[in-house]
């Protein structure tokens, strides 16, 4: 199963590690499973190199954090399920692609009643050179950053996130709605973290349409800044794994024409968002 310590090498001081010292074709160790979830938690997404897995691995990796998840959205959706594995998503985008997921600050799927815990995504060809990368930011340092009056405003707020603003691009399917609140609790971690995403949020339930409006800009602007995030530079068999419930990420496509292809699988989420 390979050696039972594994390698955690802080990417920023605020998100993103690499973990090295593990084989993800093999099943895992109860210590290694553990000190993984652990860097997980503390870093918000972690990246392994140099992973060929397959669909069964992947699936397994998945299964040690909890429930596969099957995505909610359907046609208007730009990934599509891999055959013969429904939980997982193909994410292939070439010269034909009208657009990609994920090109906007979003947390996975904030528009399902309880979203996805985590997300596991593998890339296998990527542009010849370069490009492609993942943005990725801490909802946590940008929550701490906010001035204390900003923080006690919106921890009494709640905002709807609707998937038709991400996903429906046609019009013709019904995507689920949820309202959570602006400021949440991390489950596990206990901090407190701002949850609003430019990708799914559309309005602040307490405030009038033209009040709503202004504060979203000002937070989809707030969680834009470098000062939380992190560029993850894709190579062929790289993973991320991240915590959606305290991170948010951004897809860059930058590499048209050319291809980027990959996989990736959630797993469920176990608790609604709420202020803890």
């Amino acid at each position: 199963m390979g050696a039972e310590k594994i390698i955690v090498t802080p990417c920023t001081p605020h998100v993103g590690a690499e973990i090295g010292g593990v084989d993800l074709t093999k099943p895992l160790s109860d210590s290694q499973r553990a000190q993984v979830h652990d860097a997980f938690l503390k870093h918000g997404v972690v990246f392994f190199r140099e992973q060929d897995i397959g669909f069964e691995d992947q699936m397994r990796l998945a299964g040690y954090f909890g429930h596969v998840h099957i995505h909610v959205g359907g046609e208007g959706t730009a990934s599509k399920p891999a055959p013969g594995f429904p939980a997982i998503r193909a994410q292939h985008f070439d010269k034909n692609s009208k657009r990609i997921s994920g090109e906007v600050w979003h947390s996975d799927q904030s528009c399902a009643d309880i979203p996805p815990d985590g997300s596991i995504l593998i890339q296998k060809i990527l542009p010849p050179d370069g490009g492609g990368d993942t943005l990725f930011a801490s909802a946590y340092a940008a929550y701490e950053a906010l001035s204390p009056a900003m923080k006690a405003f919106l921890e009494t707020l709640t905002a709807e996130h609707d998937g038709a603003k991400l996903f429906d691009k046609a019009g013709t399917t019904v995507y689920p709605k949820a309202v959570h609140p602006v400021v949440t609790t991390h489950p596990e971690t206990g901090r407190k973290l701002l949850f609003v995403n430019a990708g799914f949020t559309t309005r602040v339930v307490e405030l009038a349409r033209d009040e709503s409006d202004a504060l979203l800009k000002h937070l989809f602007d707030h969680i834009a800044k470098p000062h939380w995030q992190m560029r993850f530079r894709w190579r062929p068999n790289s993973i991320a794994f991240w915590d959606n419930r305290c991170t948010q990420h951004f897809a860059i496509w930058d590499y048209w024409p050319n291809v980027r292809s990959g996989y990736r699988v959630q797993f469920e989420g176990t608790v609604r968002p709420s202020r803890g």
